[in-house]
Formats: C-alpha cells, sequence, structure tokens
C-alpha cells in the first residue's frame, strides 16, 4: 500500500477506517475506496507564486508547489471516494497551461501539483458535525454508491474548478504584492516628492527600497 501525505492531524477511528475496507474494498494500490477524513487535516498541493511574511515584513517571493488546506473553514468529517488516474485526463493535459485547459499558471507551476498517476480522493459530499457513526457513514457511501451523491461533477471537472480557484488566489496575491510595493516605494520617497528645501539630510538610503529590493520589487509597479 502507497502511503500518501495528505493527511496531517487528527485521523478518523481506527475501527471505522477497517469498517469502509471491510465493507467497500480496497483500490489497485491497497488504499481504501471511501476514507472518512477530519476536513482541517486534509492538505493538498498548491502551485504559484507566494509571499514569505516575517510579521508585518516581507522576507522573500517565490514561485512554488505547497501545501495548503483542502477545505478551509470547515470543521467537520468528511467522506472521500478514490479516484483513478484516467478521471483526471491523461499527463499532457495536466501540464498544458490554464488557458488552455491544463493546470500550468503562468509562473510555469502547475496548479493543483503533480499529475495524479495512482489517482486522488474526491469529496462525496457528505458532511458530519457530529462524531461519526457507522450508520451515518455507511448511509452516506450507500447513496453515493447508488449514484445519488450530490458530488458535483466528475474528477477532471473538479481539476478544472480547482485550478480557476487556484488563478484566482493568485490573482489575489498579485494584487496584495502589487499594493505592498506601491507603499514601499510610496513610503519610502523624499518629502515634497524630490522638491527642493531647506536643509539637507545626507544620503541614507532608506530601509524599505533595501527590503523591496531583497523581495525582487525593482521599481514602482504602478
Amino acid at each position: 500500500m502507497i502511503l500518501r501525505d495528505d493527511i496531517c492531524g487528527r485521523q478518523a477511528p481506527r475501527w471505522l477506517q477497517r469498517l469502509l475496507v471491510r465493507r467497500y474494498g480496497t483500490n489497485p494500490f491497497g488504499e481504501p475506496r471511501y476514507r472518512l477524513v477530519w476536513a482541517p487535516s486534509r492538505r493538498e498541493r498548491s502551485g504559484g507564486e507566494w509571499t514569505d511574511w516575517d510579521g508585518g515584513r516581507a522576507l522573500r517571493r517565490v514561485a512554488a508547489m505547497r501545501r495548503v488546506p483542502k477545505y478551509p473553514g470547515e470543521v467537520c468529517w468528511l467522506i472521500e471516494r478514490w479516484a483513478p488516474a484516467s478521471s483526471y485526463g491523461v499527463p499532457e493535459q495536466w501540464y498544458r497551461p490554464a488557458a488552455t485547459g491544463g493546470t500550468v499558471l503562468p509562473c510555469g507551476i502547475a496548479a493543483l501539483g503533480d499529475y495524479p498517476h495512482r489517482g486522488d480522493y474526491e469529496d462525496i459530499g457528505a458532511r458530519m458535525y457530529w462524531y461519526p457513526t457507522e450508520r451515518h457513514v455507511t448511509l452516506a457511501i450507500d447513496a453515493c454508491e447508488r449514484g445519488l451523491s450530490n458530488a458535483p461533477a466528475s474528477p477532471a471537472a473538479r481539476a478544472r474548478r480547482r485550478t480557476l480557484a487556484a488563478e484566482q488566489e493568485q490573482q489575489h496575491r498579485d494584487s496584495e504584492f502589487d499594493q505592498l510595493a506601491a507603499d514601499l516605494f510610496d513610503d519610502a520617497a523624499p518629502a515634497f516628492h524630490g522638491a527642493p528645501m531647506v536643509g539637507y539630510g545626507g544620503s541614507h538610503r532608506p530601509a524599505l527600497v533595501e527590503m523591496a529590493e531583497r523581495i525582487g520589487i525593482r521599481q514602482h509597479p504602478l
């Protein structure tokens, strides 16, 4: 059985994990077809450009793949079903630019990480805000098995939506970064925008300008 690193923290009760394997079986890699997940513990890969902060101070800006919460803001138990790699299309399509239906952002990184050669787990739509019981879990999975699940669309369609969400999140980070750059240069600008004034303050290099250059800002973005 392969070991995934997409769960960090609270685990499902072992007796329920064993029940799901006995009742619903495993995938070709020896993993359960269905699994119970504590939403805050679930992680996924997200690619893009990130600004690292130290308090209110920007340290660096990097293009990288990072692990982020898959279900941000949700505090509940949920059920995921394994989907084979073929559900996500072919690798060639996955690694195309997002603008042409793939997952690769303009920064050159795949928004959803590497192509899932061993498949991935997808939410079936069931939520439990209480301690899960055998009855609640099996009712939800049996409904899914009968095709009554309210899980939206196919894994490939979900991947496209997640890519779109990643693009929007990247645009939000870019906007924040541009505003930071503008604020840095505005704060570091000489008094009176360089107009002559009485007195002379020397040639001190503003610390804000040095910080801007350290994180890759060389000119005012606006």
